[in-house]
């Protein structure tokens, strides 16, 4: 996986993609999709990393094969077929639209990626469906989405027979954090393992979006502060964290050390 931070959450500076075992598991299982043109679905709880895991894995696997589509809740089949035959290069209004799309994503090898696909309609996703269902050169379907989008897929088992994989973000493990948080940022760098689990404990819970605002917060009041990246005091973090929702800290009252 390139280590650059693009397409990462608030395109934070100077952060690092960090392989977890989550990532490098959903590496394998993209490659082995890609492999046998099969579909597979990616889900979990939000903020988790999932987009940029996909993303980011497949510029290295499929870099001039996937096409990524993200679309509001309940987007009328028309408009996605629109935007997937834009992607494609058919013309706006071609006849036969649905034979024309099956047409392109078989004529070579193709990774369709659908992002937040619990939002998507049962015609959208029996319309998916048909385009893989062919009987040469099917294009690899990757389905990304909330906890919510395994049972989205289950309830229409057409559709859901056809996925052969389902892999799951969960939160990261305190191992994890202590393991990859620094390298993920010079912020943590010289974090001890005890402030690392103590800001995961009360603060973050193994939620890489948190772990980025957490991040981005102590970045800002460092560059303020005339200090380099890696000064982190539990001060910092602490007034880091005064840009959270207070419902969502679970922090020792000022003045606790443990």
């Amino acid at each position: 996986m390139s280590p650059t931070s693009d397409g990462h959450y608030l395109d934070l500076p100077n952060a690092r993609l960090v392989p977890t075992r989550t990532v490098l598991r959903t590496q394998k299982q993209l490659q082995s999709a890609i492999n046998h043109q099969a579909m597979l679905c990616i889900h979990g709880g939000v903020g988790l990393g999932k987009t940029l895991t996909v993303r980011t894995s497949l510029r290295d696997l499929a870099p001039d094969a996937t096409l990524s589509f993200q679309f509001h809740r309940h987007c009328p089949l028309g408009e996605i077929q629109k935007a997937v035959a834009t992607a494609l290069g058919i013309p706006d209004g071609a006849r036969g639209l649905t034979t024309r799309i099956r047409e392109a994503v078989t004529e070579r090898s193709r990774v369709l990626v659908f992002d937040e696909t619990q939002g998507l309609t049962t015609d959208a996703l029996e319309w998916v469906r048909s385009l893989w269902d062919v009987d040469h050169n099917r294009p690899t379907v990757v389905f990304v989405g909330a906890e919510e989008t395994r049972l989205h897929l289950r309830r229409r088992p057409a559709l859901a027979s056809r996925v052969t994989k389902w892999p799951r973000f969960k939160p990261l493990h305190p191992t994890e954090v202590t393991e990859h948080m620094p390298k993920y940022h010079p912020v943590w760098s010289k974090a001890s393992e005890k402030e690392l689990l103590w800001l995961d404990d009360g603060a973050c819970r193994g939620n890489f979006r948190d772990w980025a605002k957490l991040t981005g917060a102590i970045q800002e009041i460092l560059i303020e502060q005339g200090k380099p990246l890696d000064h982190f005091t539990r001060d910092i973090a602490r007034e880091a964290l005064e840009t959270f929702d207070p419902s969502d800290l679970h922090l020792p009252p000022e003045g606790d050390v443990e």
